[in-house]
């Protein structure tokens, strides 16, 4: 949704990702983010990746300052909705690399947001749960509004985020309104550690489906 706002506003000169040796981060979504570059593909989009070798969150900063100050770019636009964390974390690195941050989808309203989503077409799937309640069989499954309405129940018992954005699930995008080519899943699995109730959804081949004939 960040990168289709900031198509309407600026020119976009790159997509990037980050690729971490870490498990788990605060910071960054990681499960099958190497797949992004299949979306910088069909837009035409130069795409950067960006290795983080160390857990230190320090480390991931600089390492982000480094990256911005070699794309050259005036501003870095993220999609980050309601952690002050994250957004305070993004803007040190972009003030330390001397540019400025976009956060357009900041403070908009969960559920208005899901919806948004939802109604404009965003072919959205669980990549990963960590929080109780979601189960395994969510893995691997299209985000829909009856799945939203389960978690915003979810959210008033549980103080959760319906956007995930507690960590509570990891999305992928295999469509958009804005794509002129789907990503279709070939290859997957579904990784579940049973004794805390968390799993991922491990990506292994993909393919671009062209929109133009359908």
């Amino acid at each position: 949704m960040a990168l289709w706002v900031a198509l309407h506003q600026y020119n976009v000169i790159a997509i990037i990702t980050v690729r971490s040796n870490c498990n788990e981060s605060l910071l960054f979504h990681l499960p099958n983010s190497k797949y992004v570059r299949f979306m910088a593909e069909m837009l035409n989009i130069p795409y950067k990746e960006i290795l983080i070798e160390s857990c230190d969150l320090s480390n991931e900063i600089i390492t982000l300052k480094r990256a911005f100050n070699d794309l050259q770019v005036d501003a870095i636009i993220t999609g980050g909705i309601r952690s002050e964390f994250q957004r305070y974390k993004f803007n040190r690195a972009a003030a330390l690399a001397g540019v400025r941050c976009f956060n357009p989808l900041w403070r908009l309203a969960p559920l208005q947001l899901m919806n948004e989503l939802l109604e404009n077409n965003f072919y959205i799937i669980f990549v990963s749960v960590a929080a109780m309640g979601f189960e395994r069989n969510l893995l691997g499954k299209r985000i829909t509004q009856s799945l939203i309405s389960r978690i915003r129940q979810q959210a008033v018992d549980e103080q959760i985020s319906v956007t995930g954005e507690g960590g509570e699930y990891e999305s992928f995008v295999l469509d958009a309104p804005f794509f002129p080519s789907r990503i279709e899943i070939e290859e997957a699995e579904v990784h579940w550690d049973e004794s805390r109730e968390i799993g991922y959804y491990e990506i292994f081949r993909v393919k671009l489906i062209s929109k133009k004939s359908n």
